[in-house]
């Protein structure tokens, strides 16, 4: 399976490198290293009832890398709250920027000059294992429409037998807006299909939606695809492994979700404060107090109070610093919301119990 690393604050901007470069543990280093703290699994003393998490979390992940960060550089050289911009459309706000690439992160150049010199206080990144679509930059997410950026780790079980009825489903614009072949790109378009209410305004992807406008589409795609491969392939049909995460500058959502009566998804966490650790303008280190000869680290110079760090969170499939107590395991079948009316509120997803399919390799 892939590994994802989101990051949201509506004051508190990362700098690339300090999150998904500079810790041991960082997304650049998940391509192969895992650390998975409060599943059964990851503890070799304790049997688990569930023998396949391990290979739902551990693949090397060689197959891309893709980055989305938010910025408000257009809207700063636009004018479209007056029908002045460029093409006439409102350029408010932040809009994602985006970088893919096949080259394995570690030895991207271009990577690592953008992380080194980019802050954002939205950013999506993703490392990819392919799943039987090509290893093309297309393919890598996050998959952009407009200002709503979508990533996914996971896959829909049977994706080639229910991709063309899936097709059928989407708006005009959301289908054409797809490029590549991934499952996880035409649930996104799917996703936005849903959340524009199948709108024909090609505009319409650049349009902030409500909290409960987002957890409704994601709702409505996932039970879309899972009622798709049942009524296809009935007792066939298999379980659909879905950590899905989406923005669109102001808010964020994240999936956790398996349609199996007993096995987990793979992993994801939540941090609202490892964001402090991770930036080296505040005190602490993601790689603890300690270097491995156990000699203490020294602390990074120009430190500001923990407490004048931004409101943030992050949302990972694995944490990035070795602080167990900063990180929360999201629930099976649950699912996240941050948002500045409401901050961070963890729920469970609407199941239905026909959703539950047999794992032929169980």
């Amino acid at each position: 399976m892939c590994r994802w690393f989101a990051y949201i604050s509506p004051t508190e901007p990362c700098l690339l490198h300090d999150v998904l470069i500079a810790p041991t543990h960082s997304l650049t280093n998940q391509i192969h290293d895992h650390y998975l703290p409060g599943l059964i699994h990851s503890n070799p003393s304790l049997p688990s009832s569930d023998h396949l998490i391990t290979a739902r979390n551990v693949l090397y992940n060689l197959d891309g890398l893709g980055i989305a960060w938010y910025t408000s550089s257009n809207s700063d050289f636009e004018l479209g709250s007056t029908g002045k911009s460029s093409d006439g459309s409102l350029k408010e706000g932040l809009r994602p920027a985006s970088y893919k690439t096949i080259q394995p992160p570690g030895k991207d150049a271009n990577f690592r000059s953008i992380c080194a010199n980019t802050e954002t206080r939205v950013l999506m990144a993703h490392i990819r294992a392919a799943s039987g679509t090509a290893i093309t930059p297309v393919n890598n997410h996050p998959f952009l429409f407009g200002r709503h950026s979508f990533m996914h780790n996971g896959v829909v079980s049977d994706f080639s037998v229910i991709k063309i009825h899936l097709c059928q489903k989407l708006s005009r614009v959301a289908y054409a807006a797809v490029q590549g072949g991934t499952d996880s790109e035409h649930m996104a378009a799917l996703y936005m299909s849903f959340l524009t209410n199948f709108s024909e305004d090609e505009g319409a992807f650049e349009r902030e939606f409500s909290v409960e406008e987002m957890v409704g589409a994601m709702h409505a795609m996932v039970a879309a695809v899972v009622e798709l491969q049942i009524a296809l392939l009935g007792p066939r049909a298999k379980p659909n492994s879905l950590n899905l995460c989406t923005t669109d500058g102001v808010k964020m959502l994240a999936y956790r979700f398996r349609n199996h009566a007993t096995q987990e998804p793979p992993s994801l966490y939540y941090s609202t404060t490892a964001g402090t650790t991770l930036n080296r303008k505040y005190p602490g280190h993601p790689d603890g107090n300690e270097r491995p000869d156990g000699s203490a680290r020294v602390d990074r110079i120009g430190l500001r109070a923990v407490e004048d760090h931004g409101k943030h969170i992050i949302i990972a499939s694995e944490p990035s610093t070795y602080k167990e107590s900063e990180w929360y395991l999201i629930p099976k079948n649950s699912y996240v919301v941050a948002s500045q009316e409401d901050g961070v509120v963890v729920k469970a997803i609407p199941y239905e119990d026909e959703w539950n399919t047999e794992d032929p390799m169980a």
